[in-house]
């Protein structure tokens, strides 16, 4: 089922203009479909740039925990294996 659609105007250069008939002519497309296959690329583009920044974000802000916590490992790993080096000693 085809969603609802709503006419629209908008103002472009007569260069930009003449660039996209030239480009439709070329593709065998609708003005409309070009155009709306373009805004459609752009929202998703947007909204993958956007996610992009936020898991960023979120990166840079976990990272001194992240950090902290591999100190922690490394201390627990460090102690786990003087004890083990010093079992082995015992046993020889």
């Amino acid at each position: 089922m085809e969603e609802e659609k709503k006419e629209i105007t908008i103002e472009i250069s007569k260069g930009l203009l003449k660039d996209l008939d030239d480009y439709i002519k070329y593709r065998r497309v609708s003005r409309d479909k070009f155009i709306s296959d373009a805004i459609n690329h752009y929202l998703c583009e947007h909204k993958k740039k956007e996610l992009r920044e936020q898991l960023k974000k979120g990166y840079i802000e976990m990272s001194e925990l992240n950090l902290e916590l591999a100190h922690e490992g490394l201390k627990c790993d460090s102690n786990s294996i003087k004890i083990y080096e010093k079992c082995l000693v015992e046993c020889e």
